[in-house]
């Protein structure tokens, strides 16, 4: 009987001695992540997911341990908060950006200011494998909420995460000592919006008249949308040089060129000329930039023809 106990004291001994390799040993740093440089638009239009951190490690040995291990996380913050919503935030423009953690990129639930999310592995090694972020800690995922009419510039936001982990540090057939910790790590994220612009602008048809003086006038609007506060530049070139301050329109005519002049005004009645550009701020939302084309009624009759130009509207932001 002294022999059996002297025994299984010897092996027990003999299993804790291996197992010293599976201790675990949990940690936090500041994770911080960069969600890249983006279009107002695609920020406003499109949800963007990106991986990130969260600041908690644990490390152990190479053996599997049976048992039940959780690490629970509580986001118990933003600095930049509307409730419990988070935000990441523009201090020059005073824009936020709404966003959520995620626990998988596929953002299958979303979590806010004071939720909770626990990852559970039925072994030490199961749980490490868990570890790959970018900077070795558990992964997060950040998604941002779409509708955000922005500034272009630099939002930030970090997030407080509460953590407790409940481990087993050393397992001998299921027989655990379990650790219970608490620690806290925090999650610096960054986001840079920038400036952008569309433009589209409709065809011009003055019709038919016989002399340049009964073309009538022709209005209409370009529709432009550009980032909030930023300042933009309209320039209109067209295909042929100006002429003593006159847009041309060409025809060929029996072989021989000719010229048909007209010139484009801004919504001011401002000729808008190759050199004159026309020039505003962006909303962010569409803006319709009125214009109008007239024919030069005082120039020399022309040929019979068809008169045509090319414009090109460039945006400069």
């Amino acid at each position: 009987m002294r022999y059996f106990s002297l025994l299984r004291i010897v092996v027990i001994t003999l299993t804790l001695l291996l197992c010293r390799t599976c201790l675990a040993d949990c940690s936090v740093i500041t994770s911080s992540s960069d969600l890249g440089t983006l279009s107002s638009f695609t920020v406003n239009n499109s949800a963007q997911t990106v991986e990130t951190g969260s600041g908690f490690n644990c490390s152990g040995g190479l053996l599997t341990l049976l048992s039940s291990n959780t690490v629970t996380a509580t986001f118990a913050g933003s600095l930049n908060p509307d409730g419990n919503t988070m935000r990441l935030y523009n201090a020059a423009s005073g824009d936020y950006l709404p966003y959520n953690v995620c626990s998988d990129s596929a953002c299958s639930t979303l979590y806010s200011v004071n939720s909770q999310y626990t990852w559970r592995s039925g072994s030490l090694l199961g749980l490490l494998g868990l570890f790959n972020s970018p900077d070795g800690s558990l992964p997060l995922y950040v998604r941002t909420t779409t509708g955000a009419n922005l500034a272009a510039g630099v939002y930030t936001d970090t997030v407080t995460i509460n953590w407790h982990y409940h481990i087993c540090f050393i397992g001998v057939l299921g027989i655990c000592a379990y650790t219970d910790g608490d620690t806290t790590s925090t999650v610096n994220l960054t986001l840079t919006v920038a400036n952008d612009c569309t433009i589209s602008a409709p065809d011009i048809n003055f019709g038919t008249a016989a002399l340049p003086a009964e073309f009538a006038a022709v209005s209409g609007n370009m529709n432009l949308s550009c980032t909030k506060a930023a300042s933009w530049s309209i320039n209109l070139t067209s295909s042929h040089p100006d002429d003593a301050s006159w847009r041309r329109m060409s025809a060929s005519v029996n072989g021989s060129t000719y010229y048909l002049q007209y010139q484009l005004y801004n919504g001011n009645n401002v000729s808008w000329t190759e050199n004159n550009d026309y020039a505003g701020t962006g909303s962010g939302l569409a803006q319709s930039i009125p214009y109008t084309a007239r024919i030069n009624a005082g120039q020399s009759n022309q040929p019979a023809g068809e008169y045509s130009d090319s414009v090109t509207v460039t945006v400069t932001f």
